[in-house]
């Protein structure tokens, strides 16, 4: 019998996403938003912030919960991305 999840378990799997083996792979998530803006603003002519993508990827993550609203991967990831936002904010990151 599969154990039902909370928010609880799912703010922890998201946790466990962004302190372990994703940031051995790539770095800090702040870092990587930054880097994910300078290569979208070179290719667009845009001016976004590691903060406007972490934004994007809830985007993502909302759109896809609208066409699959069970598969619990939607909401980890949005956990994760708007911790993110949040170490973006907090790191004072407006502009690149």
């Amino acid at each position: 019998m599969n154990k039902k999840l909370n928010r609880c378990d799912l703010l922890s799997e998201a946790s466990a996403l962004t302190a372990g083996d994703r940031r051995d792979d790539y770095g800090s998530p702040v870092d990587n938003h930054k880097h994910i803006a300078r290569i979208f603003n070179a290719i667009t002519g845009n001016t976004l912030t590691a903060r406007d993508i972490a934004l994007v990827h809830q985007a993502t993550k909302l759109a896809r919960r609208m066409s699959s609203p069970t598969k619990k991967d939607h909401y980890i990831d949005n956990m994760a991305y708007v911790g993110i936002e949040y170490e973006c904010v907090m790191e004072g990151e407006q502009w690149i």
